[in-house]
């Protein structure tokens, strides 16, 4: 069974993980392009990491990168009706 030490350290590496992968898409005033769940869809497929190092992850490129937009859900798109 780990250490709690272990599962700090863990949550640590997944969350820095995350804040890496996060941050482009948030740079340079680029549009948010998807949900916040959308993401944390794809980073769990892709990376195995926990809800709460995903979620430290978010808060941490969002900080760095002054995006404080990103904490705001994402606008509906406005679809064109059919003809």
């Amino acid at each position: 069974m780990p250490t709690t030490a272990e599962l700090s350290a863990k949550h640590r590496k997944e969350s820095e993980r995350i804040r890496e992968w996060l941050r482009p898409f948030m740079e340079h005033g680029k549009p948010k392009m998807a949900t916040k769940e959308e993401l944390w869809s794809v980073a769990k497929k892709n990376f195995g990491v926990s809800r709460s190092s995903f979620d430290l992850g978010w808060g941490l490129a969002i900080h760095d990168t002054g995006r404080e937009d990103w904490y705001e859900p994402l606008r509906k798109r406005l679809r064109k009706k059919p003809q």
